[in-house]
């Protein structure tokens, strides 16, 4: 519990911070790669408890073969789908590279279409006239191309078996990582009740009850977060993947993935990449494309507005101010997991406060 004097409480708050951040540094740095298989394992089996009450109130199941089968179909699923994501992302990946080819050597075969492109960059830049270097550098194409093809020919020799020998070990680590995961994850869902005590038997009795609150905390924040931001990832890309069918934009499954895990990030939205997308498409003269990405932004916004409350909840409000900082200090302690993480952490720390000003202050209703 906290104390009650403001100066005492501000000391105490800064201590938990300055300890949760040491500790995520230290975990992040010398023990993350070692126990994340187990982390995500017990994140899922979090997520086959229903299938785990399910097969212990109905007995024709045998509780250990009806997890293990579940466990099985969920990886299957998994697999099927990233395999689908993967593919079309190499698919239109392999489009783009053949369209940039195309466009290339047409550059340099047409001149009339040279002046085309050449005068449509020069429009963007404002102030100052660069077609002068754009032609010199559609002059010197074949000289640039031919130097970065060696340029890659050699890196590429030099580096095939620094390259074949990394695949080579990545390959079987990331198959037994999986494989650790999966095993893990039946053995979390089957002895969950048991493992958590065996862990909570490593304590002393009187903090006990203070580390299972806050585990059930923890693991309830971070599911509410998982599934929140989960779901509005899949609203959004489904959102942004129609706008760009309809708007008829080639790539529309890579560009509306990738807006869509930008808009994952705190602070950051759709519209950092869709307004100025949609001015840029304006001015250049594409006014269906600039008015269908403005109007797309505007309808994601308010369907956003509508089911963010009801899909993330009040537990999820820290300020703006206060998920840049933790975004900030994140991203330097531990790169672009703390993005995520800190934040998260935050949340945490703010319902404990919450709870604990609960049990400090009561409210008056109850009082009376």
């Amino acid at each position: 519990m906290l104390p009650q004097e403001p100066y005492k409480r501000f000391a105490v708050i800064t201590l938990y911070c300055a300890v949760g951040l040491v500790i995520t540094y230290l975990l992040f740095n010398y023990l993350w790669s070692a126990i994340l298989p187990f982390v995500i394992a017990y994140f899922f089996a979090e997520c086959f408890r229903p299938v785990v009450r399910y097969s212990e109130s109905h007995k024709r199941f045998p509780k250990k073969s009806f997890v293990l089968f579940v466990v099985l179909l969920a990886t299957a699923s998994i697999t099927m789908l990233i395999y689908a994501v993967a593919r079309q992302v190499v698919l239109e990946m392999g489009e783009l590279s053949q369209r940039i080819k195309e466009t290339l050597r047409l550059i340099q075969a047409d001149r009339n279409y040279a002046a085309a492109v050449i005068d449509k960059i020069n429009s963007f830049v404002p102030f100052i006239d660069i077609s002068d270097r754009l032609w010199e550098m559609r002059a010197n194409l074949n000289t640039e191309l031919l130097t970065m093809a060696l340029s890659f020919g050699e890196s590429a020799t030099g580096g095939l078996v620094s390259i074949i020998g990394g695949a080579a070990v990545f390959v079987p680590n990331a198959l037994f990582t999986v494989l650790v995961v999966i095993i893990a994850t039946y053995y979390f869902a089957i002895d969950r009740v048991r493992i958590n005590c065996f862990f909570l038997s490593l304590f002393p009795k009187s903090v006990k009850p203070t580390l299972k609150n806050a585990k059930d905390m923890l693991a309830a924040t971070v599911g509410k977060f998982l599934r929140a931001y989960g779901l509005l990832f899949i609203i959004t890309f489904a959102e942004l993947l129609a706008s760009f069918v309809i708007i008829g934009l080639d790539f529309a499954f890579v560009l509306a993935l990738v807006i869509a895990l930008v808009d994952i990030l705190p602070v950051v939205g759709t519209g950092t990449v869709l307004i100025p997308w949609g001015a840029i498409a304006l001015v250049s003269g594409d006014y269906k494309t600039g008015i269908g990405l403005l109007i797309s932004y505007a309808v994601i916004t308010v369907i956003r507005q509508i089911i963010e409350p009801k899909i993330v909840g009040k537990f999820m409000g820290i300020s703006p101010l206060a998920t840049l900082a933790s975004m900030y200090i994140g991203l330097k302690l531990i790169g672009i997991a703390g993005l995520f993480v800190v934040p998260l952490g935050a949340i945490v720390l703010k319902r404990v406060l919450e709870i604990n000003q609960e049990n400090v202050y009561p409210s008056a209703g109850s009082a009376g």
